[in-house]
Parts: C-alpha cells; sequence; structure tokens
C-alpha cells in the first residue's frame, strides 16, 4: 500500500450518512434493557468528577462469573473495536502474516495494516461460509494471527463450536474469534479460553446490549496476551458510566432473549419478501442479511438513498465484482417502508 492510501478507520460503512429509512449500521432496533434507565437516574456528582476504575472491576467479576473463567484473563476497552486495533499492536511484528476470510468485518485488515503485518487472504465457499480449510492451507511458520468473524459479518453465517475449536487446536498462530453478533446466532468459545492459550474471544455491548453509544467491549484471553493488551492500553478506557450501564445491561437475559427472539422474526420477514421479489439473500443467523441485486450496488443505493434509505455498499466488504448490499432488520414498521421503496424501484 503506498503513502496515498494508507489504512484508515475513516474509510469504513460506520462512517456512512443514515437517512429516514436506516437500515445500515446492525444496532438494536429495541434499544437497550430498561433497567439501563434506571442506572442513569442513580447517577450521582462523583459518577461524573472521578476517574473511573481503570480495570472495569465490577463488570470483570460479572463476565467472569457467568463464564466461568479468571477475572485476569479478561480486558475491558472503548468498545471491541479498540480491541481489534491494539491486537496487531501488542502481538505482531512487521511482515508477521495475519490471515483473514476475505467478506469478512473489514477493520481486521485495516488495523493489521496499520501494524505493518502482512495480510494473507481467505476464500469464501460457494455458499459464502468462512472455508476453514482454505484458512489452514494458508498458515505457515510466519503466520502469527488468524481472525474470525462469528457470526460472519456481513454474512451472518456461523462456525459451529466444534469446528472453532478443533481449528484452534490445528494450529500455533493466536486465533481471535469476533463474537460481536453471537447474541442473535451460534454458540459462544469464550469458555475455551480456559484450554486454549491461542485463543482470543471479542464481546461488544453495541450490539444485542444496545450501548453503541457507550462504547464498551470486552475480550478473553490468556493472562498473557491481557497483560500485554493492559500495557498498551489508555490508562482509563471505560467511562464510569459506561461500566455501569454495561453491567445492568449484561445482567438482564431477558431482554437479550427478546432481541434475539424478535430479530429471528424480522430477518425471516425481510428474507422473505425480498426473495419474493426475486432477490438472493445469503441465508443468516445474525441481525444482517447480506442481499445480491441486480444492477451494480452503488447505482441500486443511489436509488434507495434517492428515496430516503440507507444500506451497506457491499464493496465495503470486498464484493466490488459483485453487487450486494447488506441490510440489518428494524422494526416491523421501517422494513415494511424498505420493502416499499423496493417496489417502486422495481416498477421502474
Amino acid at each position: 500500500m503506498n503513502k496515498t492510501q494508507l489504512p484508515s478507520f475513516r474509510n469504513l460503512y460506520a462512517f456512512g450518512k443514515k437517512l429516514p429509512i436506516d437500515l445500515s449500521l446492525s444496532e438494536n432496533p429495541l434499544g437497550c434493557s430498561p433497567k439501563v434507565s434506571r442506572v442513569l437516574e442513580q447517577l450521582t456528582q462523583a459518577d461524573f468528577f472521578d476517574y473511573p476504575d481503570p480495570d472495569c472491576n465490577q463488570l470483570k467479576k460479572a463476565i467472569a462469573k457467568r463464564f466461568q473463567i479468571k477475572v485476569e484473563c479478561i480486558f475491558v476497552a472503548n468498545g471491541s473495536e479498540a480491541i481489534i486495533k491494539l491486537l496487531p499492536q501488542v502481538l505482531l511484528k512487521p511482515g508477521d502474516k495475519v490471515i483473514i476470510p476475505k467478506l469478512t468485518f473489514p477493520m481486521f485488515d485495516v488495523a493489521s495494516k496499520m501494524s505493518r503485518g502482512k495480510v494473507i487472504s481467505s476464500e469464501m465457499t460457494p455458499n459464502f461460509d468462512i472455508d476453514l480449510d482454505d484458512v489452514k492451507s494458508k498458515i505457515d511458520k510466519n503466520t502469527k494471527l488468524i481472525f474470525l468473524c462469528n457470526p460472519n459479518n456481513p454474512t451472518g453465517r456461523v462456525i459451529s463450536k466444534k469446528k472453532i475449536v478443533d481449528f484452534v487446536q490445528s494450529t500455533k498462530a493466536i486465533v481471535v474469534v469476533d463474537e460481536a453478533n453471537i447474541e442473535f446466532g451460534g454458540k459462544t468459545v469464550i469458555r475455551e479460553v480456559n484450554r486454549l492459550k491461542n485463543l482470543i474471544v471479542l464481546r461488544t455491548f453495541s450490539k444485542a446490549f444496545g450501548l453503541a453509544g457507550f462504547r464498551i467491549g470486552f475480550c478473553v484471553a490468556s493472562k498473557e496476551i491481557i497483560q500485554l493488551l493492559e500495557q498498551a492500553s489508555q490508562p482509563f478506557p471505560v467511562s464510569t458510566i459506561a461500566e455501569k450501564v454495561a453491567l445492568m445491561a449484561f445482567k438482564d437475559t431477558k431482554f437479550i432473549k427478546k432481541t434475539r427472539e424478535f430479530m429471528n422474526g424480522e430477518r425471516n420477514f425481510l428474507s422473505r419478501e425480498l426473495e419474493k421479489r426475486s432477490f438472493k439473500v445469503i441465508k443468516s443467523q445474525a441481525n444482517n442479511l447480506l442481499v445480491k441485486v441486480s444492477s451494480p450496488s452503488s447505482k441500486f443505493i443511489d436509488k434507495l438513498n434517492e428515496k430516503g434509505v440507507s444500506v451497506v455498499n457491499g464493496s465495503f466488504f470486498n464484493l466490488e465484482k459483485a453487487s450486494f448490499i447488506r441490510v440489518s432488520p428494524r422494526l416491523r414498521k421501517t422494513n415494511k417502508k424498505f420493502i416499499e421503496v423496493i417496489d417502486k424501484i422495481l416498477a421502474k
């Protein structure tokens, strides 16, 4: 990459413009746990003028208890993106290889290149699954990091827990499993960190928990890796308020169950309606739908934008040759408006 094309997080789809009918970023359409409001009502002045706990000990204890892992194996940060940026910084030397599936969260690629890692792309299967056999075939002595997203973004495809565990055991490279959307589908491998020292699991409070505005996430890994992250992190990565609301949201398992059931219904609704209109929709188990459109994605998105609809262009995910858009289901009212706009475009 030449000097005029330096990797930048500012180029990610997250900075796109939101329009009145917004199906772009995968926030929780139900908002967050109603119990979060109680936390905000009980805030005192000390929550504003005192420095926060640099280690987020209360939240760590709750996470450790639920997943039966050690507190010292948890790192909390200003969103899981902050951890994605830190991992290559602390684990890579210039020229170390990083294997990343071709169709996945683009921040893995940007963060690795920022730390002068050599990114090796792995091809997807014909069904748009992450091809673990292809990833294995690309591992060599210089492979340091491997990024897997489960469920994958933007496809919503899930890798089974057994396949991930078997894969991690098959290599000495460090495997990062991003479970940002795990509350919507798939089974977590967090507890496997107790026995797999080359496994790192990422989690966020931005998606199912509905706390994107508070910027808080965490990872679970070996004590040695956590220590490296702590050494490289800023002194107070998470605000007192963010920790308090995350702790309350984490405890409200009923809200997460409600969110999962809601997303299943709206994802199925949108998939069914789009397929009725002859769109190809990649079968998803998460909170995103990858949809193939008949015209170049940029032109199709221009038509959507003209009618007040925002989605994500598939070109952000290395899908330049095929025409795809990523749609994040919203409330039924919004989803119906989106379908109505699609009908108007097709009518022309």
